[in-house]
């Protein structure tokens, strides 16, 4: 006949067991899930600067290109101005004026644009840092730890269970 004692301490024993694999194989999946969250956060905030650096050097070429093509403008002035004398030189002061107040313009729609662009990434950097902090948390959430006292009960009851079975 079997020792329902015996069947009780096996039992409590391997479920011990078992909820120590258990709890060790989570710590295990949570930290590697932690390391994924924290190379998809800094994946993200690298793809945020570096669309920032193309779009610094996108709008430092649109800056270059309208410089050139003032500056290309007031010759043109300049000449036209030169070839026609006279009372053209108050007309080339208003051109010139014109073309470096247009310039000006475009020069502080850019330093509007960069100043949003600028906001928006801020407001990006922080979602991104509040979406780690969450993913965080509901990766790493407490993990059940093993316990003799439980495993211990839980032994006692299928002893007792066996013990039953065989008096009966």
């Amino acid at each position: 006949m079997c020792n329902p004692i015996a069947i009780g301490v096996a039992s409590g024993l391997s479920s011990y067991i078992g909820q120590q694999q258990i709890a060790s194989a989570q710590e295990k999946a949570q930290a590697r899930a932690s390391q994924a969250e924290q190379e998809r956060a800094r994946r993200a905030n690298t793809a945020l600067r570096v669309k920032q650096a193309q779009e610094g050097m996108a709008r430092s070429q649109r800056k270059e290109a309208a410089q050139i093509q003032t500056m290309e403008a007031q010759a043109r002035a300049r000449l036209i101005a030169l070839t026609e004398a006279g009372v053209a030189g108050m007309s080339l002061d208003r051109i010139t004026d014109e073309l470096t107040a247009k310039q000006s313009r475009y020069e502080a729609s850019e330093e509007r644009q960069l100043k949003l662009q600028e906001q928006q990434a801020s407001f990006e950097l922080e979602e991104n840092a509040l979406r780690t902090h969450m993913n965080q948390l509901r990766i790493n959430q407490p993990i059940k730890q093993a316990s003799l006292l439980e495993s211990g009960i839980e032994g006692l009851q299928t002893g007792l269970s066996t013990a039953k079975v065989f008096t009966d």
